[in-house]
This record gives C-alpha cells, structure tokens and sequence, in this order.
C-alpha cells in the first residue's frame, strides 16, 4: 500500500451519462497518471440510495481491486488538501476546491480525489506518448467502456429478458428523443425533435421489417410516435415527464437505484439494436453510440 497511489472519482451529482462520462474521463486520467482508480459515487449523487454507501457499485462492479475503505487508512496523503482520511465520504460545499490541471498531475499525494468533470481533450496533451492520445471523446469512452465497465448481474439479467421477450425476432431502430429540461440547454430543441421522422423513415427504407425501439424521457412523445408509427413502437417501463417540464433525472423516486437501472436498461439495449438515432447534444444519445462499434452508416445524431 505504502507505493500504490490512487485515484478516487466521485460523483459530480448531476445526470447518469454525466457522471459516467466524468468517470470515463477519470479512468484515463488515472491511466496516465499511474495510479489506481476507485470509484465512490456517495450521497450527492442522484441515484443514491444510502447516505454512506457507494451507488455505483449498485449497478457497476469494481474498476479495481481497492474500495473507497482502503483510501481512509491513517496516515495517507492526499490532493487537494482539504480532503483526509475520515472526509472522502463528505460532499459538503466546503470540500469544493477548484486546483489547476498540471496540480493533479503532478501530485505525489497518495490518493488524489476528483470530483470536476474535466474534458478529456484538456488531459490529453499531457501525455502524447498513452495509446489514445489524440482519440476523439466517443472512441477514448468507448475504450474506457470496454475495459472497465461492467454491470452488476440484476442489470444483466433485466436487460436480457426484456431483449428476449421483445426485441430478439425483428431487427430494430433504437430512437432517443429529448424533450423536458433539455430545453434550457439546447433553445432550439424542438427544431431537432421535428427531424426526428425523416430520418426514421430513412432506416426504414433500408430495413422495412425493422421496429422501432424509443427513449424519450416525455409521455407524451412516447404517444406521439405510437401514433406515427403504429404496432411497431416498443419502450421499456419507466417514469416520464410532459415536454417542457423538469427533467425525470430530477424526479422523485421511492429506490433511487431504479432511477439508475431504467437509464441503464434503455442506453444497453438501444446498443444491442440495428441502427440509432439520437440527439447529439445528450449525454445518453453519446453514451449509445460509445458503447458498441456502430457502422457510422447506421448511427444518426441530430445536431
């Protein structure tokens, strides 16, 4: 333990794709970095359902062989400084210190603590001579993914008999369409979801028989495309908000981790389909198309 240094990614508390994308980027930050990483995801983070536990190891296992307990042993070290062997669990705004870049680099501390997402593009520089150096974000995650991430059994198994009762006979077009909240991120969003059925329709040109598996976190686009496109419309279960409301990432829930689990289900099996096309400005519609390597013919972000 005395020369192992590690790494420990935190939640950022915002939305699920987020958080994963911020861990993503910290897997390579740790890799270039030589230290081990540990993931704790704790009581700020949206899918938490435990003020002391760590919500991602509800749905993913370890990214290494060490848990957040092995970095609140006496007598480490760690960067920044606000940070101690018995606060690595806290997520109080006192603990939010802002360190430069070449800091976290360049630290000799025993465990560094991340919890800022960094864009990937803003590491990279550091070190030209790391197998990825120079990767684009979708191809760096997509790395990061494979090596990496691994869902916990309950997911697996959700995942696989909902693909078994729905989804094994016909070839399927995965759609994730935004509405609620993401409005305020992206003012012309409606002029994105209007494109949505030209470029449904060219898919369905090349695979007439395909169905069309949607992702929408808006019931009432889910009714609309029933409509649009009817019997070959499929979604899984889960809660849904109106357009232009809050987002149902903000929703409450009575378990929290099946917040996590719904999000999980429908980015896995969206993977496991023929062809997507998703929105370009969404952590979710990004994290589909990292997550297996699509034919680019076959995958379509609206922008």
């Amino acid at each position: 333990m005395n020369s192992v240094k590690f790494l420990l990614i935190k939640s950022t508390g915002n939305g699920f794709w987020y958080d994963m994308h911020h861990v993503l980027t910290q897997l390579y930050f740790a890799e270039i970095t030589n230290r081990i990483p540990v993931v704790y995801w704790g009581k700020n983070c949206l899918y938490s359902i435990d003020q002391q536990s760590d919500a991602f190891s509800q749905f993913f296992q370890p990214v290494s062989q060490y848990s957040i307990e092995d970095l609140e042993k006496p007598g480490l070290t760690y960067y920044p400084e606000v940070w101690n062997s018995e606060n690595l669990r806290d997520e109080s705004p006192a603990l939010d210190f802002e360190c430069s870049l070449d800091g976290l680099i360049s630290s000799n501390a025993d465990v560094v603590v991340q919890k800022d997402f960094i864009e990937h593009e803003n590491i990279m520089h550091w070190v030209e001579k790391h197998p990825m150096y120079g990767f684009i974000s979708r191809y760096l995650y997509s790395a990061m993914l494979k090596k990496y991430i691994r869902l916990q059994p309950l997911a697996v198994d959700e995942i696989n008999e909902f693909y078994n009762l729905n989804m094994r006979e016909y070839p399927f077009i995965a759609v994730h369409i935004r509405g609620s909240d993401k409005v305020v991120e992206v003012s012309f969003l409606q002029e994105i979801n209007r494109r949505y059925p030209a470029e449904i329709d060219k898919f369905l040109k090349i695979c007439p028989n395909a169905r069309l598996f949607l992702m929408t976190d808006c019931s009432d686009i889910l009714e609309q495309y029933k409509t649009l496109y009817p019997d070959i419309v499929i979604s899984t279960k889960c809660k849904r908000v109106v357009q232009n409301g809050p987002g149902s990432h903000y929703q409450n829930y009575e378990d929290k981790a099946q917040k996590g689990l719904e999000i999980i289900k429908d980015t896995w099996l969206a993977a496991r389909c023929d062809y997507f096309i998703g929105n370009g400005y969404s952590n979710v519609s990004l994290a589909i198309t990292e997550l297996k390597d699509w034919d680019n013919s076959r995958v379509k972000l609206l922008y």
